[in-house]
């Protein structure tokens, strides 16, 4: 077997085993009975338009963005013991990534979204909203969809194809590599996930463990002056999910140079990691379609080296240990989104996946801060920045603190896009069938302030603005004033690391 397959074989297993898809992985499917790979929904998937940066376009193929959903589903599971299906019903996206794929300079990159980031959900979702953005999923089989027109929507990401996997296949595959190796310098424990390394160094472990631990999120570590024998008196990792992404990321790199020292020659092994993925996976049929193209142009991609992102985010919490309340419902532990670090996160990973921005007719202003100012404030400050601010109105306080929502009529996201282009501090944008076409309303909430872009330049006609350089990292309001988390990978102490 020549050797670039065999090492896009390798990828194959390392995309579904954390959901890092190369367009190099697929030339297994097109080469290895394709047609067992599951499709759902393409709605509300972009075929490649809507793109502000066109000039990643090479060869024939757009420049895209792929989204990797880890189902943490147990419905129809055989191999986990997470808990019962029958009380544990709901289906939760327990990975969110997304893949860009630049066809110019051949390379991928990766964005992760923290999944208890708070954001609306799309008209229709049956789980309300706003709610952690994990819930979008639950949607049934149109879950992927509407996580797909979440991102979109309150991030202003394109989506052009998605890949699901749940714990089955990840489990499976892990298994089908023999296991990996990881240092772990400290004991590692999750009572929850069922993750229990009981001594440190380098050790293989298999899928329910690798599972456990790419799922951690009350990871206890042993440090040293504390009783090794008692881990419920080990401290907790203070970042949970937002750690488990650094752990992740961590993993899906051993993986790749795991299966790369290894090889997928013999014929028997070929044949357990390919039963132990396409069973387990689900894509749209664009992408499936797509496929022998994107194995032409991507066969050389080494999943091991592509950069890894993640949306800057503060954390939220109610008084005491209680949860965030939101219109009288306890969320649980949530995060904000912090503007301008997710903006200047998303244009460093892929500036391209951002819309053209183009200015509203008016503006309008719904106080939900409970702080009578806001308001006038806010409205100053898009005045001063060229927008028509028609109203200022006092809405009904939800929370505190509160996000701010820039509401846009469907279908016109350019234009709730500029106005959040000035905002900084825990702002997200909603369509909203209720705002009048034309119209951008900025339902304005406790942690915001309006920043200019840092500079911008008018493109394709009157009224449209395009932000040519990211904008400036001024302070920002930020809940209790915490600092943001990095987009970054940053490594504890206590975290494992490639043998």
């Amino acid at each position: 077997m020549p050797r670039w397959p065999r090492r896009v074989l390798v990828s194959v297993n390392i995309m579904v085993a954390l959901l890092l898809v190369s367009a190099g992985a697929v030339y297994g499917y097109a080469r290895y009975e394709l047609g067992r790979v599951r499709t759902g929904s393409g709605a509300g998937l972009s075929q490649g338009e809507g793109r502000a940066d066109r000039s990643q376009a090479y060869a024939g193929l757009p420049a895209e963005n792929i989204l990797l959903i880890g189902n943490q589903t147990r419905a129809g599971q055989t191999m986990v013991n997470f808990g019962n299906p029958a009380l544990l019903s709901g289906t939760l996206a327990d990975v969110i990534m997304v893949l860009h794929l630049d066809p110019r300079t051949r390379t991928a990159s990766i964005l992760s979204i923290p999944r208890d980031l708070l954001a609306p959900m799309p008209a229709g979702s049956p789980v309300g909203s706003p709610q952690k953005i994990d819930a979008a999923l639950n949607d049934g089989k149109l879950g992927p969809n509407n996580l797909v027109a979440a991102i979109h929507q309150d991030f202003g990401i394109t989506i052009n194809h998605y890949v699901e996997v749940d714990f089955d296949g990840f489990l499976q595959t892990v298994n089908a590599l023999g296991g990996i190796r990881l240092n772990f310098p400290e004991r590692l424990y999750d009572a929850y996930s069922g993750l229990d390394i009981n001594h440190t160094g380098c050790q293989l472990i298999h899928g329910q463990q690798a599972l456990a631990l790419v799922r951690s999120r009350h990871l206890q570590y042993d440090p040293p002056g504390v009783s090794p024998s008692n881990p419920a008196a080990w401290p907790y990792d203070p970042e949970s999910d937002l750690a488990r992404i650094v752990r992740d990321h961590t993993f899906i790199r051993v993986l790749a140079k795991t299966a790369e020292r290894q090889g997928i020659g013999n014929p028997l092994q070929t044949n357990a990691f390919l039963s132990a993925v396409l069973n387990q996976l689900t894509i749209d049929p664009g992408l499936k379609a797509q496929l022998v193209p994107l194995i032409e142009r991507y066969h050389t991609v080494n999943p091991a080296n592509a950069p890894a992102r993640t949306f800057p985010v503060t954390l939220v919490n109610g008084a005491g240990n209680a949860g965030y309340v939101f219109a009288g419902y306890d969320k649980g532990s949530v995060e904000f989104p912090v503007e301008p670090a997710d903006l200047n996160t998303i244009r460093a990973w892929d500036a391209g996946s951002l819309p053209i921005a183009s200015r509203p007719s008016a503006v309008t202003i719904t106080n939900i801060s409970g702080v009578a100012s806001v308001a006038s404030a806010a409205a100053a400050g898009l005045t001063a920045g060229g927008f028509h601010v028609t109203s200022q109105t006092i809405g009904v306080v939800p929370a505190s603190p509160t996000e701010t929502v820039v509401q846009y009529h469907p279908g016109q996201l350019a234009e709730g896009y500029a106005v959040f282009l000035h905002l900084g501090g825990a702002v997200v944008m909603q369509s909203a069938a209720g705002v009048p076409a034309g119209t951008v309303d900025v339902q304005a909430g406790s942690t915001f302030a309006v920043i200019p872009p840092h500079r911008a330049s008018t493109a394709g006609g009157s009224g449209t603005t395009a932000t040519t350089t990211p904008r400036s990292a001024a302070s920002v309001p930020t809940p209790g004033g915490q600092a943001p988390t990095s987009s970054q990978d940053q490594l504890t102490p206590y975290d494992p690391r490639p043998c």
